[in-house]
């Protein structure tokens, strides 16, 4: 077992011992790097489109594309996943997100669609990997430090979509603000796994013991809302709640083109107000999410968003959509992580398995969400299509209200 490092912080406000130690840090800065690369997408695809002269539904593929490698790996990346170990898993993940996003910024349209097949496989691993590693490592504050992993990951999405504004603004093109900022990050990243240990789990060849510094099965917990139950409901609020992320991350800024004839750069840095309230948000996970129900938070949050998306939908100024858009960010911050802690913690032993599922919903959602939204945006206009919006926020509160019922009056051992 590895010890923590001396200059390991402990998270406040969890009681559980959390430290930020390298190998924590390291997952943050992994997770970082995916999330930058994976919400630059929607920053990218109005200039993409125009560049290409294709239509938003043809453009849609590209995420699309990712997804489908999503929902590969977490279909058939569990074999792959216990032979390569934890470590080279993640190394393979930086190395495929490196080479995916050259491929995506070629000027061949063959290989971009190429590289955006690669980026998913690289970020589906991330995925998977990084909750699991940062789960085993600190038990029952699992779902607190993912809300700390997620404020990493939503502070480099807030970057992408500005640094592509920016570059764009400047005339130097989309590729320049989507590569040059993120990949000495993930060269950083890639060195000090192939040169580091860092406690992450190797090869397998026998089942692994459980060790909370490797990453490995966590013991059971007995925090709200994470004792053991049924996996299936806990992985529909997962693709629910990535469903309503990605169909705002992907599409915000067309909104702002269609809506208020805003110019590209200009959508492209307003559609960046949905993330700064996931950063703001996520950030404070700790002591928002700390010895509560996850599902009592998420439940909230759902309303939060709602709220949020009334107001970008009906106010007819940039300003006030701008608004909604950051306030449906806060509220949408919280539920990737919180229930993603929800679906590892379902089957205590099997935490890899369960993340995969978990990778599987998220490419499900990525697929068919933001391509939906397409599809309805060319048939009847963004503006209406948004609407599906709001239905999945009411389902995502409906369940978190009858599960969060439920544990109340039977207990938290109740499947659900």
């Amino acid at each position: 077992m590895k010890a923590p490092d001396s200059s390991a912080a402990t998270v406040p406000g969890t009681g559980a011992g959390v430290v930020r130690d390298t190998l924590t840090l390291t997952l943050f800065a992994a997770l970082g790097v995916m999330a930058f690369l994976l919400n630059g997408l929607g920053s990218i695809l109005v200039p993409l489109q125009e560049q290409l002269g294709v239509t938003a539904a043809d453009v849609a593929f590209y995420p699309t594309l990712f997804a489908v490698a999503l929902i590969a790996v977490g279909l058939l990346g569990g074999p792959l996943v216990h032979r390569l170990g934890h470590r080279s898993g993640l190394i393979l993940s930086i190395a495929l997100l490196g080479a995916g996003a050259a491929l995506l910024a070629s000027p061949a349209r063959l290989l971009t669609l190429v590289g955006a097949v690669v980026l998913g496989l690289g970020a589906a691993l991330s995925v998977l990997l990084v909750p699991v590693a940062l789960t085993g490592r600190h038990q029952s504050a699992g779902p607190a430090v993912l809300g700390e992993a997620n404020a990493v990951a939503s502070i480099t999405s807030l970057l992408a979509p500005i640094c592509v504004a920016t570059a764009l603004g400047l005339g130097w093109g989309w590729r320049v603000g989507y590569l040059l900022p993120i990949l000495p990050v993930a060269l950083v990243v890639l060195f000090l796994l192939v040169r580091r240990p860092l406690g992450l789990s190797g090869p397998r060849t026998t089942p692994a013991v459980a060790d909370p510094s490797v990453g490995g099965a966590p013991a059971p917990v007995t925090a709200p809302g994470l004792a053991p139950g049924r996996l299936a409901p806990r992985l529909a609020a997962v693709l629910l709640a990535v469903s309503v992320e990605f169909g705002f991350v992907l599409w915000a800024a067309r909104a702002f083109v269609d809506w208020h004839g805003a110019d590209v750069a200009v959508a492209a840095a307003l559609s960046s107000a949905f993330l700064v309230g996931m950063a703001v948000v996520r950030a404070l996970s700790t002591p928002l999410s700390a010895g509560r129900h996850p599902l009592a938070v998420v439940g909230v949050a759902a309303l939060a968003a709602l709220a949020g998306f009334v107001v970008f939908w009906t106010v007819p100024s940039v300003a006030g959509s701008a608004v909604g858009l950051l306030i449906a960010g806060g509220g949408v911050a919280l539920m990737y992580p919180l229930l993603l802690g929800r679906v590892v913690a379902a089957r205590p032993g099997e935490t890899d398995r369960s993340s995969r599922f978990g990778t599987l919903m998220s490419g499900l959602a990525i697929a068919g969400a933001p391509l939906g939204l397409a599809v309805l945006a060319d048939a009847v206009g963004l503006r209406s299509a948004y609407l599906a919006v709001p239905v999945v926020l009411v389902l995502l509160a409906a369940y978190c209200l009858v599960v969060v019922l439920q544990d109340r009056t039977t207990g938290p051992t109740t499947p659900d």
